[in-house]
């Protein structure tokens, strides 16, 4: 299939981008006239609160499930129930512990509630104040993100309190709203180096959104190129104005980020500083993904989420030696007058 092979010649051409050879944290700042504000599209902007509140029903649903089926067993009806808030299939990618899991994982991790918890041991299970985010696109693709603040008691280490940076991503299918990726990491966690002996699996050719999928890789691949051409040339550098023109900034956005949360400014902040200002120039020595960790997850055509772990080479100011940065990478995607725009990130270290 023609598609098949722009793809695949998409995805070689991205993994292999690396850097051309050229030879204290301040305070973010309002989004600049060259920032991306969606382009004027209402879809960014717009609210659904009958479907914000059908997802935070369903987000309380499954609370509930958790709450009742506490230290009631592996396959007790409660963990049936949690199970069922998910639509599990090739496309699903949970991200927990520094860990990448599929579905089989994600449910065996999820019945874990039913047996390391005592009975009654969800004492809270809650949203920090303040942080719980339901940003909702075409009607039909939610992306709740919230700083968790509950409260376990376990079987073997007593009562604790789990402060989680969490992006779950659902997808309305036949007017229920499921679960189909998960990323959690801890507030202020380091960052280890990649684990040599982790298993992944091989990219997902989705024979009904193949060309979306080619598109969405072009994109990040010509996100990698702006980043890898920038690096160095200063914050407000064209290439960097650039990388900012693939965002699509506004109250839905939100960036998880070594423990951190940020807006819309925050984001814009981090990423020409970052790479304009942080790194030497051709201080990109490698953007790619870890071999067989690229997933893209098309919904409906208009929403992609991208998921891998990052196998980044960057020369930093002041440094002698390229550092490495293998992180786990959510990025969410929406198509917007034909372009694809990113609209939430969440980046985490994997574990040792």
């Amino acid at each position: 299939m023609k598609t098949k092979l722009v793809l695949t010649v998409i995805l070689t051409s991205f993994i292999f981008l690396t850097g051309c050879s050229n030879d204290s944290i301040e305070e973010p700042v309002a989004l600049s006239k060259r920032s991306s504000n969606s382009g004027g599209s209402s879809e960014i902007h717009r609210v659904y609160p009958k479907e914000e509140a059908e997802v935070l029903a369903t987000f309380g649903a499954i609370g509930t499930s958790i709450v009742n089926g506490a230290g009631q067993g592996y396959d007790g009806p409660y963990m049936d129930e949690l199970i069922s808030f998910h639509a599990y299939g090739p496309k699903f990618v949970e991200f927990n512990g520094g860990q990448s899991f599929d579905s089989a994982g994600n449910e065996h991790n999820e019945r874990q509630f039913g047996v390391v918890l005592k009975e009654g041991g969800v004492i809270q299970f809650a949203a920090k104040p303040g942080t719980l985010k339901v940003a909702v696109y075409y009607g039909n693709i939610a992306n709740v993100t919230f700083i968790s603040d509950f409260i376990m008691d376990f079987k073997d280490y007593g009562e604790i309190t789990i402060e989680n940076l969490i992006t779950l991503l659902f997808v309305k299918t036949k007017g229920e709203w499921k679960m189909v990726h998960e990323h959690h990491s801890p507030l202020n966690n380091d960052n280890p180096v990649l684990n040599p002996n982790l298993v992944f699996n091989d990219f997902v050719v989705d024979p009904i959104y193949e060309k979306e999928q080619g598109e969405v890789i072009a994109t990040f691949g010509a996100i990698g190129a702006s980043i890898t051409k920038g690096a160095g040339h200063g914050k407000d550098g064209p290439y960097m104005d650039e990388l900012i023109s693939y965002h699509a900034y506004g109250k839905k956005f939100v960036e998880f980020n070594n423990g951190l949360v940020y807006d819309s400014a925050g984001n814009e902040f981090n990423e020409r500083k970052l790479f304009g200002d942080d790194l030497v120039i051709g201080g990109v020595k490698q953007f790619a993904p870890v071999d067989k960790t690229l997933q893209v997850a098309v919904y409906n055509g208009k929403v992609a989420n991208v998921t891998f772990i990052s196998d980044f080479k960057l020369m930093f100011k002041g440094n002698t030696e390229v550092t490495p940065v293998n992180n786990l990478i959510t990025l969410l995607f929406v198509k917007v007058k034909g372009e694809w725009k990113m609209v939430h990130e969440h980046h985490s270290p994997v574990s040792l």
